[in-house]
């Protein structure tokens, strides 16, 4: 079985979120299964560069595709993809798309459809208008991608949450599939000694209340500074990520480092004495979960899939609306009771290796494409 993967990003691409480590996971899981993998994406990299990679290569038996982009001012911007080239469909069995909303899935889908060969489509929670260019979105889905999530064969919603979503978009309830994101924990095999973070960047010895991913309006991380004003039990907040669409919420006890990447990222985690994910309309969050693997507690928002999932695993503090002074009191919580974050951080160690092992979401994805195919 041959499977092309579409993605707009992916590795070594990180400042544009999770959807590139979660595709990257999959890959690496189902070749490890036997199936025949290529991905097919651009060399997207940050607002500033594009990736330096060729234009196919093989990464752990992962074959990989890159089509340059037309612009990569108009994909950091605008999430606008303009690939130049064709999807890679030689001798491809079922081709799998991922996010919403960009060429790629356009000419993919389209091509696939006169192929007959089946479509899987997940989202991760681009589906619904949500945050940033509502009319745009509209109208690039009247043109375009439209037809996408209800003519998909399959389409994988990640939480409940997401499958609310769906359904509220029209989606029939016999095409969704519930399958979460996976997460390849042998990347956190070997994590960075304790304290790596804070020597590298001068934080001394206070508490790290760490933010880490994109930050944009949704993510909560206003509110997240708001909290601080005024100091928060003498700790420091350290928002790490790159800004897309709005203005830092600069102040005296924050420190923005930028993107962090590889051990980098992981050194924040280890070093975070609390880890805060604010988010709104969070259909999974994998930083939450990365950060329970180094050993960070966590406050994650609770009307989304991300505090959905942190409450199955009882892994975690839920906040609700937009109340700095309940998301201060989670933080201060954590920090005063070490004993309950460590019990929160164990629960959700247990519940990662129990359902979001990548061979198991890979094993998910292989019985779901075997459906499709017989």
């Amino acid at each position: 079985m041959r499977v092309l993967h579409v993605t707009p990003c992916f590795p070594p691409t990180w400042a544009y979120g999770g959807i590139p480590r979660v595709v990257h996971a999959l890959a690496r899981s189902q070749v490890a299964l036997g199936v025949d993998v290529r991905v097919w994406t651009t060399d997207a990299f940050d607002g500033d560069h594009r990736a330096n990679v060729p234009d196919a290569r093989d990464e752990a038996g992962i074959d990989v595709r890159v089509s340059r982009l037309v612009s990569n001012r108009l994909a950091w911007t605008h999430q606008l993809y303009l690939p130049v080239g064709r999807p890679p469909l030689e001798d491809v069995d079922l081709v799998h798309l991922h996010s919403h909303r960009h060429l790629l899935n356009w000419s993919a889908f389209r091509a696939a459809r006169v192929r007959k060969i089946p479509v899987v489509f997940t989202p991760n929670g681009t589906a619904p208008r949500l945050e940033r260019k509502v009319i745009v979105k509209r109208a690039w889905d009247a043109l375009f991608d439209g037809e996408v999530p209800a003519r998909a064969d399959r389409v994988v919603a990640v939480s409940k949450a997401e499958v609310r979503q769906l359904l509220g978009l029209g989606v029939r309830a016999e095409r969704i599939v519930r399958i979460p994101n996976p997460l390849h924990l042998e990347e956190f095999a070997e994590l960075p000694p304790r304290g790596t973070f804070r020597a590298a960047h001068g934080l001394g010895a206070a508490p790290i209340v760490a933010y880490l991913g994109q930050i944009t309006p949704r993510k909560g991380v206003e509110r997240l500074v708001a909290a601080f004003a005024g100091g928060l039990d003498g700790a420091r907040l350290v928002v790490a990520g790159s800004p897309r669409g709005m203005v830092l919420p600069h102040a005296p006890e924050v420190y923005f480092p930028g993107t962090l990447e590889g051990p980098d990222r992981l050194a924040l985690l280890v070093d975070a004495d609390v880890l805060v994910y604010p988010s709104t309309d969070e259909i999974f969050g994998l930083v939450p979960m990365e950060g329970l693997l180094c050993g960070a507690p966590v406050v994650v928002g609770g009307d989304c899939g991300c505090g959905e999932l942190i409450h199955e695993a009882s892994a975690g503090l839920l906040t609700h609306g937009a109340d700095p002074a309940e998301l201060r009191g989670h933080i201060r919580a954590l920090l005063a009771d070490r004993a309950a974050a460590e019990g929160m951080v164990a629960r959700g160690r247990r519940y990662i290796e129990a359902h979001l092992r990548p061979e198991r979401v890979a094993a998910d994805h292989l019985a779901l494409y075997e459906d499709l195919l017989r």
